[in-house]
């Protein structure tokens, strides 16, 4: 690939989008490649939430954590120089959502409904390039209680009868303390600069924690220990099996009142994924400063086209809880760190991005892997969802500017994570708007809405 240092990656034009393609347009990044190979696996945290809230089988439910796979590499293909990754911040709020409905195919239709709608609020955006307008005016305080109510609903539901905090507590404690520590804490990044061991442990962001994890968890007997699979390599996804249990073409369209009441968290976690547009392009131009020999282009218009994508396929043919998000962060940054290194380290920001992502597909494809980091999978969910209370804890605080923001959101955040019922969203945001104008909170009217 011969270019000049001053150009963009090139690309096949086509719109909004640049078409890439592996070998052609970039190379592949082996350092990515290595970490995408085993922290692939860690996608298939989400077949806890597909076997206990929708009732789908375990290899039904890995065949859909594997076209979950693949829409993450469409990013890379049509120009998104991110990792993408879950909604995360929004999984307790859709199980909530999803308990309001009877186990079966009135719960799938649910989701389904749900992701249709996300799927097409993103695209909605992408088109009118809109987002930036429709989050600027909706008040602090609501962005703040949607926020602070995943913190509160994950650790109820981790510490409650019959979660995971109960049944693998040493292991889980591990794997959140040791990623918690590498994220948060001060006094390991200034330590790290002195040991080669903390930064490698650090730069590999997710890794660790969940090896920690799983060896505490095998050693203190909490989790089975690995088993070594030999014969087929390779999961085919059953594609017929997805068409006829969980799609619009299975359980067939779900009616306009399901819609009517998936619309208002539709609309929440739009709020909770618009703040991943920010800290992409803010990631970016960071990254930018660092090197002045690679053009970066991050387009929030394209990147909420290919979210929509995304979850508009899988809502209509495989419906699945964690929402399709526009970002990893924890990923993003790990790979955006390597790149400021220089050309000898990454040779191309969107090489390194889409090399994870091509990897992850392929780690869960292999059966071996799979199989060897199965008894983890249960574990790796709790990590993420904890570690992501913790992180919307800290963001919904910093959205609440004033005492009456803060009053708001924590009302905000009691209904939404005590309310239980498939209506909690609307109630919620209901409430939260009522109360910005009861006490002269909020002026939609006013320039400068938000206010």
């Amino acid at each position: 690939m011969n270019r000049k240092i001053t150009n963009e990656v090139p690309y096949i034009p086509c719109g909004i989008f640049k078409i890439r393609l592996p070998f052609l347009h970039y190379r592949i990044e082996t350092t990515e490649f290595i970490q995408g190979l085993v922290l692939g696996v860690t996608a298939l945290s989400a077949v806890p939430y597909l076997e206990t809230y929708m009732g789908i089988p375990y290899e039904l439910a890995w065949s859909i954590v594997i076209l979950d796979c693949f829409l993450y590499m469409l990013h890379g293909f049509l120009g998104d120089p991110v990792v993408p990754g879950w909604i995360t911040p929004s999984l307790p709020l859709t199980i909530v959502f999803l308990e309001g409905f009877e186990m079966g195919e009135e719960r799938i239709q649910a989701m389904i409904a749900l992701q249709l709608l996300i799927g097409a609020v993103f695209v909605f955006m992408g088109i009118t390039k809109l987002a930036e307008k429709f989050v600027n005016a909706v008040p602090p305080s609501i962005k703040g209680g949607i926020l602070l109510a995943a913190p509160v609903t994950v650790i109820a539901g981790q510490i409650g009868e019959g979660g995971n905090l109960s049944r693998y507590p040493a292991a889980i404690t591990a794997g959140v303390g040791l990623l918690l520590l590498i994220s948060f804490s001060d006094e390991y990044q200034r330590r790290r600069v002195k040991s080669r061991i903390l930064d490698v442990i650090a730069k590999y962001g997710n890794l660790f924690p969940y090896l920690l994890a799983m060896a505490v968890g095998i050693l203190l007997g909490e989790l089975d220990k690995p088993g070594l699979v030999l014969g087929t390599v390779f999961k085919i996804p059953d594609i017929g099996a997805i068409m006829s249990s969980v799609s619009i073409f299975g359980v067939g369209f779900p009616p306009l009142s399901i819609f009517v009441q998936a619309l208002p968290l539709a609309l929440v976690s739009y709020i909770i994924a618009f703040g991943d547009f920010i800290t992409s392009e803010t990631l970016l131009t960071e990254a930018q400063e660092f090197r002045n020999d690679e053009h970066l282009d991050f387009n929030s218009s394209r990147s909420n086209l290919v979210c929509g994508i995304r979850n508009l396929t899988l809502g209509a043919v495989a419906p699945f809880p964690p929402l399709c998000g526009p970002l990893w962060v924890g990923l993003t940054v790990s790979v955006s760190q390597r790149y400021k290194e220089g050309k000898e380290a990454m040779r191309s920001l969107i090489g390194g991005m889409a090399s994870f992502r091509i990897a992850t597909f392929l780690s869960v494809l292999l059966i071996p892997v799979v199989e060897f980091f199965r008894p983890i999978f249960g574990v790796s969910s709790s990590i993420a969802l904890l570690f992501q209370a913790f992180v919307c804890a800290r963001i919904g605080m910093a959205y609440c500017g004033t005492d009456r923001d803060k009053m708001i959101a924590g009302v905000m955040a009691a209904i939404l994570a005590t309310q239980g019922t498939a209506w909690a969203s609307a109630w919620a945001l209901g409430v939260g708007l009522a109360l910005n104008l009861f006490l002269s909170n909020w002026h939609p009217f006013r320039k400068g809405t938000g206010e």
